[in-house]
């Protein structure tokens, strides 16, 4: 299949298994009335209330083991910038996972609000986590080249057009390592399905459209689209974290990733080699 014009049989193959997987997921998954899993947050219980997005406990400890947790060695010791910082949450577990700093950049005044106070309340030193608010792809133009190891972009590249520029623009960053959790499409292709939404929501992007203020042009990307980007940004190694082998009893409030409509990823770029040798990565622990 020639990935830029899937064929008609293939799009309607998409479309039946992404029902069946639905229905199995329907009768067969959701609601086995398995208990939470303790975690990460449970010692940090106000990220499930300071923001009204995706902060049920159950999803918020695994999402910790899937971003944090298997990124260990590109975040203990390194700077880290965290795009779309929302309340904090992301921020204060990289710092809890030894992030030499960390700098949030978020859209929202009162999720920056609720985010400083969330490092007040758990006592981060005063410097150690910071927040900038402002639209992601004005601020990044302004930091310095070299600051940041690790970038995390989660929860952000479906609220946006602007993916080849928010990935340029992170290259420029010169960071070693790019870890994304994004909504995928999974119709064939190397696609973006478009849609537009109403900023007032606080889990939608935040910055209006000229004509439309209240509202915003987003793109959900393939796979393959969302990889050819990332090679192109010059981020050609990729790790994924494989959700469905993670040993996960419970799937209530993580359905997208049963389904495979959200994934979490690592990209990195090659280590500087001597001409003719082949490039080396940094890898994620696994």
């Amino acid at each position: 299949m020639d990935n830029q014009n899937p064929t008609l049989a293939a799009l309607v193959w998409a479309k039946i298994w992404s029902a069946h997987r639905e229905r199995w997921f329907r009768i067969m998954v959701r609601g086995k009335n398995n208990l939470p899993v303790a975690g990460f947050f449970d010692a940090y219980p106000r990220f499930f209330y300071t923001s009204s997005t995706a902060s049920e406990r159950d999803r918020l400890n695994q999402r910790h083991s899937a971003l944090i947790q298997f990124n260990a060695n590109v975040i203990a010791g390194r700077r880290i910038l965290d795009i779309a910082s929302h309340d904090g949450r992301w921020s204060l577990a990289a710092c809890k996972a030894g992030a030499e700093y960390v700098l949030g950049i978020e859209a929202r005044q009162h999720l920056i609000e609720a985010a400083r106070s969330n490092m007040r309340e758990y006592q981060v030193p005063d410097g150690k986590v910071q927040f900038l608010q402002g639209d992601a792809l004005v601020e990044l133009d302004h930091l310095e080249a070299g600051r940041f190891d690790t970038v995390f972009c989660f929860g952000f590249l479906y609220h946006t057009i602007d993916h080849m520029a928010l990935f340029r623009r992170i290259a420029r960053l010169n960071p070693t390592n790019l870890v994304i959790d994004t909504a995928i499409s999974t119709q064939p292709g190397s696609i973006a399905e478009v849609r537009d939404e109403e900023i007032e929501d606080e889990s939608n992007g935040a910055v209006g459209d000229p004509g439309a203020p209240t509202r915003a042009v987003v793109g959900t990307l393939s796979r393959e689209a969302l990889e050819l980007m990332l090679r192109a940004a010059g981020f050609p190694a990729l790790r994924y974290f494989d959700w469905l082998n993670a040993g996960i009893k419970r799937w209530d409030n993580l359905k997208a990733y049963y389904l495979g409509t959200r994934i979490s990823l690592t990209a990195m770029v090659p280590a500087q080699k001597a001409d003719g040798d082949p490039p080396t990565y940094r890898e994620a622990a696994a």
